[in-house]
């Protein structure tokens, strides 16, 4: 489908056309943030649709940052799923490796790493967690995502809730909290960051 090019002046006709203006952010709501801090650094903002992407951004530096944006439901971010009953490892699958396995060895992390790799497609995407209820806006690299996913899957194994297809599904609140970690370790404010992953 072709890309809606995203303007400045085009920004209020464009969320009352997507439905995004009385509150459900999706990719309109994150480009008209990005084009309202960062506008006269910004060359274009497309919008997709049913493509890996969600967003392509070419700023002042003629530089492409590519994003894919998630909303929250229900309380949670759904990241992906990983249909680790289909990944075959020899003439085995990640799952069963996983399930006869006694610890998270490294071995286990790294066909987990190469899946989630491979599952991404697009590997230096910016990703934005948008939290639909309070209209906060959480962006992350793919190194911090594939983090947040290894977590994920660990936790499970913890606790024996590893199935055929791991349903990656985090909740708000831990995203908030990994998002303030993030902060307070690099040292940084939220406009520092958003600045060094748009426009930088």
């Amino acid at each position: 489908m072709k890309p809606i090019i995203v303007k400045k002046g085009d920004i209020r006709r464009l969320l009352k056309e997507s439905g995004e203006i009385d509150g459900n952010d999706g990719r309109i709501s994150v480009a008209a943030r990005i084009l309202y801090e960062f506008g006269d650094r910004i060359v274009f903002v497309k919008a997709y649709e049913n493509e890996d992407i969600d967003l392509k951004i070419k700023n002042r530096k003629n530089d492409y940052r590519y994003v894919k944006v998630i909303g929250s439901q229900n309380g949670e971010f759904h990241i992906m799923d990983l249909p680790i009953g289909e990944r075959k490892i020899g003439t085995d699958t990640l799952y069963n490796k996983i399930i006869s396995s006694e610890t998270f060895g490294s071995d286990i992390r790294n066909e987990i790493l190469n899946m989630i790799s491979f599952e991404m497609k697009r590997r230096n995407s910016i990703w934005i967690l948008v939290d639909k209820e309070n209209h906060a806006y959480y962006p992350f690299t793919t190194h911090s995502i594939t983090e947040i996913i290894l977590h994920d899957v660990e936790y499970r194994f913890e606790r024996g809730m590893i199935e055929r297809t791991i349903e990656i599904k985090v909740p708000i609140q831990f995203i908030d909290n990994y998002w303030q970690r993030y902060l307070k370790s690099k040292n940084r404010t939220p406009g520092e960051v958003w600045a060094s992953m748009i426009v930088q």
